[in-house]
Protein backbone atom coordinates (compact mmCIF):
# COMPACT_ATOMS: atom_id res chain seq x y z
CA UNK A 1 0.00 0.00 0.00
CA UNK A 2 3.05 2.40 1.16
CA UNK A 3 4.33 1.88 -2.40
CA UNK A 4 1.51 2.48 -4.63
CA UNK A 5 1.34 6.03 -2.44
CA UNK A 6 4.49 6.91 -3.59
CA UNK A 7 3.74 6.09 -6.89
CA UNK A 8 0.47 8.01 -6.53
CA UNK A 9 2.41 10.97 -5.32
CA UNK A 10 5.07 11.01 -7.47
CA UNK A 11 3.04 10.88 -10.33
CA UNK A 12 0.80 14.13 -8.83
CA UNK A 13 4.42 15.92 -8.40
CA UNK A 14 5.50 15.01 -12.10
CA UNK A 15 1.93 16.20 -13.40
CA UNK A 16 2.14 19.81 -11.22
CA UNK A 17 6.08 20.24 -12.32
CA UNK A 18 4.56 19.78 -15.80
CA UNK A 19 1.69 22.02 -15.49
CA UNK A 20 4.14 24.57 -14.00
CA UNK A 21 6.14 24.19 -17.00
CA UNK A 22 3.73 24.91 -19.60
CA UNK A 23 2.34 27.89 -17.50
CA UNK A 24 2.72 30.71 -20.18
CA UNK A 25 2.02 33.20 -17.32
CA UNK A 26 5.30 32.02 -15.53
CA UNK A 27 7.48 32.10 -18.54
CA UNK A 28 6.59 35.48 -19.43
CA UNK A 29 7.50 36.71 -15.68
CA UNK A 30 11.06 34.73 -15.70
CA UNK A 31 11.16 36.73 -19.57
CA UNK A 32 10.41 40.03 -18.06
CA UNK A 33 12.91 39.41 -15.00
CA UNK A 34 15.63 39.03 -17.44
CA UNK A 35 14.89 41.67 -19.34
CA UNK A 36 14.51 43.72 -16.68
CA UNK A 37 17.65 42.69 -15.24
CA UNK A 38 19.71 43.13 -18.64
CA UNK A 39 18.04 46.88 -18.88
CA UNK A 40 18.92 47.45 -15.58
CA UNK A 41 22.83 46.56 -16.36
CA UNK A 42 22.76 48.06 -19.19
CA UNK A 43 21.55 51.72 -18.12
CA UNK A 44 23.48 54.45 -17.25
CA UNK A 45 23.57 57.34 -14.64
CA UNK A 46 21.79 60.34 -16.82
CA UNK A 47 24.15 63.02 -15.56
CA UNK A 48 24.08 66.91 -16.89
CA UNK A 49 27.87 66.52 -18.16
CA UNK A 50 26.26 62.91 -20.09
CA UNK A 51 23.29 64.82 -21.95
CA UNK A 52 25.69 67.67 -22.63
CA UNK A 53 28.10 65.29 -24.38
CA UNK A 54 25.65 63.99 -26.19
CA UNK A 55 25.05 66.81 -28.56
CA UNK A 56 26.94 67.17 -31.20
CA UNK A 57 30.27 69.24 -31.25
CA UNK A 58 29.00 71.73 -34.07
CA UNK A 59 26.03 72.82 -31.91
CA UNK A 60 27.70 72.85 -28.34
CA UNK A 61 30.75 74.41 -30.20
CA UNK A 62 28.27 76.95 -31.83
CA UNK A 63 26.30 77.76 -28.77
CA UNK A 64 29.59 78.27 -26.42
CA UNK A 65 30.65 80.75 -29.25
CA UNK A 66 27.43 82.35 -29.36
CA UNK A 67 27.85 82.99 -25.44
CA UNK A 68 31.72 84.43 -25.68
CA UNK A 69 29.98 86.32 -28.25
CA UNK A 70 27.21 87.74 -26.27
CA UNK A 71 29.60 88.24 -23.18
CA UNK A 72 31.90 90.65 -25.39
CA UNK A 73 29.28 92.52 -26.88
CA UNK A 74 28.08 92.90 -23.64
CA UNK A 75 31.68 94.16 -21.59
CA UNK A 76 31.98 96.57 -24.79
CA UNK A 77 28.78 98.18 -24.54
CA UNK A 78 29.49 98.96 -20.90
CA UNK A 79 32.74 100.34 -21.56
CA UNK A 80 32.11 102.28 -24.81
CA UNK A 81 28.46 104.09 -24.77
CA UNK A 82 28.90 104.88 -27.99
CA UNK A 83 25.81 104.01 -30.98
CA UNK A 84 28.62 101.73 -32.51
CA UNK A 85 29.17 99.98 -29.53
CA UNK A 86 26.00 98.11 -30.21
CA UNK A 87 26.59 97.41 -34.00
CA UNK A 88 30.02 96.34 -33.17
CA UNK A 89 28.56 93.96 -30.16
CA UNK A 90 26.49 92.42 -33.08
CA UNK A 91 28.94 91.59 -35.27
CA UNK A 92 30.72 89.76 -32.54
CA UNK A 93 28.36 87.54 -31.31
CA UNK A 94 27.45 86.67 -34.93
CA UNK A 95 31.23 85.92 -35.16
CA UNK A 96 31.04 84.03 -32.21
CA UNK A 97 28.11 81.50 -33.54
CA UNK A 98 30.06 81.04 -36.94
CA UNK A 99 33.59 80.58 -35.23
CA UNK A 100 32.09 78.15 -32.84
CA UNK A 101 30.28 76.45 -35.48
CA UNK A 102 33.51 76.06 -37.61
CA UNK A 103 35.36 74.51 -34.67
CA UNK A 104 32.74 72.25 -33.65
CA UNK A 105 32.40 71.17 -37.47
CA UNK A 106 35.80 70.48 -37.70
CA UNK A 107 36.21 68.46 -34.13
CA UNK A 108 33.03 66.57 -35.35
CA UNK A 109 34.92 66.08 -38.41
CA UNK A 110 37.21 63.20 -37.34
CA UNK A 111 34.23 61.38 -35.43
CA UNK A 112 32.24 60.70 -38.51
CA UNK A 113 33.67 57.62 -40.01
CA UNK A 114 35.40 56.18 -37.47
CA UNK A 115 33.48 56.85 -34.36
CA UNK A 116 34.23 58.90 -31.69
CA UNK A 117 38.47 59.46 -30.82
CA UNK A 118 39.59 60.37 -27.85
Amino acid sequence: MAKQEDEVRRLQRLREEQLRARDPSAKDRATQQRLSARHRQGRKRMTLKSIISDFPAKWLMMVIGGLIGILIAIIINMVAQDPWARTVGWIIIAFGFVAGRMMGAIKDWGNEDWGRKR
